[in-house]
């Protein structure tokens, strides 16, 4: 019998928002959702759209990317993005391009940036035509500037029990980012019955970046497995990694 564990915590971080929002809210989308530049191609065009029922105002803001081991984003801001427009009123269902660009000259390591563009609320002396709190929205995209050579190294490492369960870790070598299409975990008893079966979509693991994830197990299967099976399905490959754990896998 397949079990479904506690949780694969990954905390994923959520970057192309569209917020549900009262009646009345505007929204916006932009395409495409992200940028790849190298040094043949120094700038690319983003259009972006008012498919609301009002005006909106747009600010747009660049900030160099990075993340830490948890996954969690960190942004710094910079004068590597150049933006225009970096303002923009859009009328119901109008559309305007903006051009993004990076000054920067590609590196030994994929440079990665993020530009938001962030709905404004209306000039005070302006009603918002709702009767309700405005959501605004708020969009993130990711823009990749391509290393001088991409080489691409991947390796699951770290793999152990803790308190709070399984411990585990991707490490990405190469000069390229990588998105994981599927990270699988499986607990195993000792004659090879899966006890724990469990799935999660990855994200981005920059490039010379890792990222550390954590699985408890239920407390009624920990005791049965055996060992742990891990395997990270990637484009091209799959790293896998193993544990045994002739104790049970209730951590220590």
């Amino acid at each position: 019998m397949t079990v479904t564990p506690r949780a694969l915590v990954q905390r994923l971080p959520l970057f192309l928002i569209l917020l549900a929002a009262p009646a009345g809210a505007s929204q916006f989308t932009v395409n495409p959702t992200r940028v790849e530049l190298s040094s043949r191609t120094a700038s690319s065009v983003v259009s972006v759209r008012n498919d609301g029922k009002a005006a909106i105002r747009l600010q747009v803001k660049a900030h160099a990317w990075t993340q830490a081991l948890d996954g969690k984003v960190q942004l710094e801001p910079t004068d590597d993005v150049v933006v225009f427009p970096t303002m923009m009123t859009l009328s119901p269902g109008e559309e305007r391009r903006m051009r993004v660009a990076v000054t920067a000259t590609p590196g030994e390591v994929e440079r990665t940036y993020r530009i938001f563009i962030e709905e404004l609320p209306p000039p005070k002396n302006e009603p918002d035509g709702s009767n309700g709190v405005q959501v605004l929205t708020r969009v993130g995209i990711p823009i990749f500037v391509a290393p001088v050579k991409t080489s691409a190294q991947a390796t699951v490492s770290g793999v152990g029990l803790a308190q709070d369960g399984l411990h585990f870790q991707v490490d990405n070598q190469g000069t390229s980012h990588f998105v994981p299409q599927t990270l699988r975990v499986r607990g195993l008893a000792g004659n090879g019955q899966v006890v724990t079966d469990h799935s999660a979509d990855g994200w981005y693991i920059l490039a010379h970046s890792s990222r550390r994830y954590t699985m408890a197990f239920d407390e009624k299967d920990c005791a049965r497995i055996r060992s742990v099976l891990i395997d990270i399905t990637l484009s091209d490959t799959t790293l896998k990694g193993r544990l045994d754990t002739p104790g049970g896998a209730c951590g220590h």
